[in-house]
């Protein structure tokens, strides 16, 4: 079909929208009520009258005009407070004002309020489906001086089902509602009787005078808008940085998804309403607008401004729409696949722009090797990766346009540490991969959010062992894996795929559950299925649903067909996929032969005998179960466990190891004797054993002894042959599961019994990787881990190494290894006092690595002086100190040290409402600073504090995060009472 075109906006009219923001109506304020609607009704034509009457109408317009005076300002009081009530609205947390102008329309029609009803089209949170958007024509100056963006919109939309009321989504953005029309070249046009608003649900409707008929075609304008940028981090907002000149440099950057399209143009903000987006930029001259797609054409409009003019983009969601204007410099490589020319750019500020090197070239590489993977190219015929100032995630995946923060993209070999270049690498892939699976293919709803993040999370792996195959990255997801299923063995854990209805919960799903667990579960059927079968059923998958939203069952139906039906993949993933948690696979020794049962996992033992009390609580599992016997300790065998029993028949008089390469979601529970034998087996040669199932013995022993079904003894008796341990991923399951024992235990005599034994451990090890910067990533991955254990144990020769270097640092401002730099720092903070402390701090505000100023901000907290963490955890409630996009980040550096728990302890009961007035809006960093600061809380005394604060002021956003904590802390204080003793005395044993 022939698209409306969009009519031009000049520069007069322009100004006169920047004279509306800068001079807009006063207001007061008031309340409404979440179930009334605000209704705008459109002025009448006046009509030419007689002089005697004009004498009439004018009394009476004199009189009615008091009226509506008085009308309006009760209505207006009640609007502005309603407006403020926009769902998912974050508070500022920078020094730039939120709110330079009135978060409210500028009306310019009587107002009157009606209450609702289940039978309107808008009764539900959803958007209703009677009208479909196709086609969007957005234009948007961005005013990076006045710090303001002006907008215009055209969207083509279909009738599906003939109805008299238009809704979308607009949230915090003003738009004059005298620009809005619905026309169409093909059909009559409908005049707009009123509109209305429901700012809880974010809707803003329109009422048509006659039926908007099936089938029909029409052009929804929205000819005026416009909205802030300020530094919130969501929709178009603003950034800045330090160049070296000591200037300030702003640029306007965006961030959308789940539910911000709306912020930044009016819009149908749901991920099934796709359409194609044609986006026009105007800005000021010396800077650089990008979009998802290539730029069509650029113009100069006078001295200050010009304009860009982009592709149209392929179909997709609306929060893919990305934006960026900034003075960025690009590092570019232009490169033919099999399929085409490609273009691929990566941005940086000029200070860091030799940092982009590493994701360029492993950029290259991903997507070639993606595009062969699918067998499908990239439709979008460039990609422009941006590293900005302020972002809150870690990177997200518009398409043709992923926008990173610093730390995820940049990377400095002559600074940052391998484990700086693995984070880069992984978050590059993770990004790329969603090309496929999240803006090609795209779930329907936020249920499944898993699929999107769940595929990229394992297709980013498979795309590092492509390209760096020495690295043994599915070795090194272990121990992520291992911490996610911590949290999965909680009663307050939730199904991969959830039902999901107040979009305030999104935010909450975009955790571990969800990217790991997701990833786990798909990678389970490459091994029941086969990598090459998975493939090629992913390649089906892509082609059936491409431009289009899928639903799970979808992609079930896909890959059985791919199959040739030799496994009906939904009956075996349902149970992974909506039920929460994951099986505990018990073997228990037969007469010559094993037999496996399976049941629920749960770290609260109490929990789970009041969930067996109810059969309809009761799990059960698909189980692929692998295995090898000491017999044939290199030929992985597979039995299903089909929500029963399975019985295996091999000789039981040796050690038989479950979920061989932890290939598998699930724990393996062995007997008493089974127990014995593993541990011996490690002591005698633990390298028959992959490096991944040493971590994984490890990591599920100390988890069942957290849940008191194994004496700790029998997890403590596994960690005796670690002296002799080689491999990172062993002692980084050792360290993680510890780390919780260590928690536990911080303020009694036996920790430093424990540091003791750990210490005997790790000694022999430093000795034999020594100090010197050399090897693969896993070899430096495994000095980095030795040498910080080493210091935070007091082993010497470790303790003075890391002393004399950051001496030589301070002094003459000597390089650093870059895998040993964080030890080197936190040692030295640890070891000094105010000088040293300040010390790094100053490095850390000039340097121009943003991975150095992370390793920075980290060892900070390693300080013995309660002042210093006071102050530093202070200054998360300070902008100018702590970046919001940081504070995730420095919460959790806080639960590193016994000292820096209890301050952080300490600050939020003594702050909560503080960091509730801050970040009340803010989803993630709520959640963050709840379970960073109460993970080792384990006492009634502090339980009954956090119960009274938290009952106190709690907002919804964060009920479920508190609910979480609480139920932890609980279960914490179960454990002290239950194992306390029993380590104290395990130790005293081993006389370290």
């Amino acid at each position: 079909m022939e698209k409306e075109s969009f009519p031009d906006v000049t520069l007069a009219d322009t100004a006169a929208m920047e004279q509306r923001a800068l001079n807009p109506p006063t207001r007061t304020d008031g309340e409404v009520t979440k179930d009334t609607f605000v209704v705008l009704k459109p002025k009448r034509r006046s009509v030419r009258v007689s002089t005697r009457k004009v004498l009439i109408i004018s009394f009476i317009v004199f009189l009615v005009l008091i009226i509506i005076v008085v009308v309006t300002t009760l209505v207006n009081r009640k609007l502005c407070e309603l407006h403020r009530e926009c769902k998912g609205e974050l508070e500022t947390v920078s020094s730039v004002t939120t709110d330079p102008i009135p978060s409210h329309d500028h009306l310019q029609h009587t107002l009157d309020t009606i209450n609702s009803s289940d039978q309107e089209p808008w009764s539900s949170i959803r958007l209703p489906r009677s009208v479909l958007p196709t086609d969007y024509h957005i234009r948007v100056k961005v005013d990076l001086k006045e710090q303001m963006y002006y907008g215009s919109v055209n969207i083509t939309i279909r009738i599906n089902t003939t109805t008299k009321f238009v809704v979308f989504h607009r949230c915090h953005i003003d738009l004059d509602n005298s620009s809005i029309a619905l026309t169409s070249p093909y059909f009559p046009t409908k005049n707009i009787v009123r509109q209305m608003q429901v700012p809880n649900k974010n809707f803003h409707i329109l009422e048509t005078d006659k039926e908007l008929t099936a089938g029909s075609l029409y052009t929804l304008t929205i000819g005026n808008y416009y909205g802030p940028l300020v530094k919130n981090l969501r929709g178009l907002y603003l950034s800045s940085y330090e160049k070296q000149d000591g200037s300030v440099s702003y640029l306007a950057t965006s961030q959308l998804q789940p539910i911000d399209a709306r912020r930044v143009f009016p819009c149908f903000d749901e991920p099934d309403f796709k359409a194609t987006f044609n986006i026009s930029i105007t800005y000021q001259r010396g800077y650089t607008a990008l979009s998802n797609m290539p730029a069509m054409s650029t113009r100069t409009i006078d001295s200050q401004w010009k304009e860009t003019q982009f592709e149209t983009t392929p179909i997709m969601s609306t929060y893919l729409v990305a934006i960026v204007v900034s003075d960025l410099k690009p590092r570019n490589f232009t490169f033919d696949s099999d399929y085409k020319k490609y273009e691929l750019r990566m941005w940086a500020r000029e200070d860091a722009y030799s940092q982009t090197e590493h994701a360029l070239d492993f950029g290259i590489k991903t997507y070639k090797y993606f595009t062969e993977y699918f067998a499908t190219p990239d439709v979008v015929p460039k990609a422009d990766h941006v590293a900005v100032p302020d972002f809150l995630a870690g990177a997200m995946e518009n398409w043709g346009l992923v926008i990173y923060r610093e730390t995820s993209l940049l990377y400095d070999k002559q600074v940052s540490s391998s484990h700086d270049k693995f984070t880069v690498t992984l978050i590059v892939a993770h990004e790329i991969a969603h090309t496929w699976f999240g803006n090609m293919v795209t779930m329907e709803w936020w249920d499944d959010l898993w699929l999107n993040e769940g595929f990229a999370s394992l297709l980013m792996y498979l795309a590092m062992d492509h390209v760096y195959p020495t690295w043994n990255v599915f070795a090194l997801q272990v121990v992520d894996l291992l911490s996610t299923m911590v949290k999965d063995a909680l009663t307050t854990s939730h199904p991969v795929s959830s039902h999901i209805i107040d979009p305030d919960e999104i935010p909450q799903h975009f955790d571990s559950i969800s990217y790991s667990k997701g990833m786990a579960i798909l990678r389970m059927i490459t091994g029941f299925a086969g990598a090459d079968n998975f493939r090629d059923g992913i390649r089906r998958y892509v082609q059936k649903y491409k431009f289009k939203n899928a639903r799970m069952s979808q992609l079930w139906d896909t890959l059985t067909e791919s199959f040739n039906n030799t496994f009906d993949v939904a009956r075996i993933m349902e149970s992974w996929t909506c039920q929460m948690g994951y099986p505990l696979v018990t073997i228990e020794e037969g007469d010559g032969h094993f037999i496996l049962h399976q049941t629920r996992f749960l770290l609260d033992q109490d929990i789970k005998k009041e969930h067996e009390t109810n059969a309809s609580a009761e799990y059960k599992w698909n189980i692929p179960f692998t295995y090898v016997t000491q017999r044939q300790s290199h030929k992985p065998k597979t039995v299903w466990l089909n929500f029963t029993s399975a019985t295996i028949h091999e000789p039981n008089d040796k050690w038989i190891l479950g979920n061989y390469e932890f290939i598998g979601y699930y724990k393996v529970m062995y007997s008493s004797q089974m127990w014995s034998l593993l541990a011996k087996q490690l002591l005698e040669d633990h390298t028959v054993f992959p490096e991944a199932n040493r971590a994984v013995l490890i990591g599920d022993a100390f988890a069942f002894a957290r849940a008191n079904v194994l004496d700790y003894n029998v997890a403590l008796n596994l960690t005796r042959y670690l002296s002799k341990e080689q491999s990172s991923i062993p002692w980084e399951s050792f360290l993680h599961s510890i780390e919780f024992l260590k928690g536990m235990i911080s303020y009694n005599a036996a920790y430093t019994q424990l540091q003791q034994y750990l210490k005997k451990l790790v000694a022999p090890v430093f000795e034999m990787v020594g100090t010197a910067d050399k090897g693969e990533l896993p070899e430096k991955y495994l000095r980095r881990v030795i040498l910080s254990l080493a210091c935070d144990v007091g082993v010497d020769k470790a303790v003075e190494y890391a002393k004399s270097m950051f001496a030589n640092w301070m002094k003459h401002d000597a390089r650093l290894p870059p895998d040993l730099s964080m030890v080197i720092y936190s040692v030295g903070i640890r070891e000094g006092d105010s000088t040293e402390w300040d010390y790094v701090w100053n490095k850390k505000l000039s340097t121009t690595v943003a991975s150095e100023e992370n390793i920075m901000m980290e060892s900070l907290v390693y300080t013995q002086k309660p002042s210093l963490l006071w102050r530093y955890i202070k200054w998360l409630l300070d902008p100018s100190k702590i970046k919001p996009q940081d504070v995730r980040v420095v919460i959790g550096y806080f639960s590193k040290t016994p000292l820096s728990r209890m301050v952080a302890v300490q600050f939020v009961m003594s702050q909560w409402d503080d960091l509730i007035a801050k970040f009340s809006n803010d989803q993630f960093i709520l959640r963050d600073i709840i379970q960073e600061v109460t993970a080792f809380v384990n006492t009634e005394f502090n339980l009954e504090q956090f119960e009274r604060i938290f009952a106190k002021n709690t907002p919804k956003v964060a009920s479920k995060s508190v609910e979480n904590a609480l139920a932890l802390i609980r279960a914490n204080i179960g454990w002290m009472k239950t194992n306390y003793e029993k380590i104290t005395t395990w130790l005293e044993h081993e006389k370290y």
